[in-house]
């Protein structure tokens, strides 16, 4: 079976909306919605439910608690200081969506300036090339999982 990295992922994904959209088109020639063919009114990108045991192996697959502590968990300590975020309370925070966009795209949202690298971007590194979806989508979930009244950073906390 093939691997599909992060990067594929997101080419298909920009090819099949794009057939999609050029489909429906066909089916109702001369019907022209703007949003459908740009991009339908309602439509919410929502990821398939993933495994968060296995995104528990993931986690530790790429080594994320090199930089991200997570209390209470049985991982080996962040080496000096934490480049990123303790994650023990993420999870009732954000939906996983936005895990899935921090991992593929940290620049998006960088909460502190200690997580910033000097030219202003996100201190984590890519994992685009190397991690398959299936892989995003069940780390996500392992984050999503993390909350259950664990001590932690305060509701609200920002960042990568």
């Amino acid at each position: 079976m093939s691997r599909i990295t992060v990067s594929h992922f997101l080419v298909l994904l920009f090819v099949l909306t794009g057939l999609q959209a050029q489909s429906r088109a066909q089916q109702q020639p001369g019907r022209r919605v703007q949003g459908e063919i740009h991009q339908p009114t309602e439509w919410l990108f929502t990821l398939p439910e993933g495994n968060p045991a296995k995104g528990r192996e993931v986690f530790v697959k790429f080594e994320c608690y090199s930089c991200h502590q997570v209390l209470r968990e049985n991982f080996p300590a962040p080496g000096g200081e934490a480049v990123g975020p303790e994650l023990s309370q993420m999870g009732p925070i954000h939906p996983p969506e936005y895990f899935v966009e921090s991992i593929m795209n940290p620049s998006a949202v960088i909460g502190e300036d200690r997580y910033r690298a000097t030219d202003g971007r996100s201190k984590m590194p890519s994992f685009n090339d190397i991690m398959t979806v299936e892989e995003l989508i069940d780390l996500a979930a392992f984050l999503k999982s993390l909350g259950g009244g664990h001590p932690g950073g305060p509701p609200g906390t920002p960042g990568h």
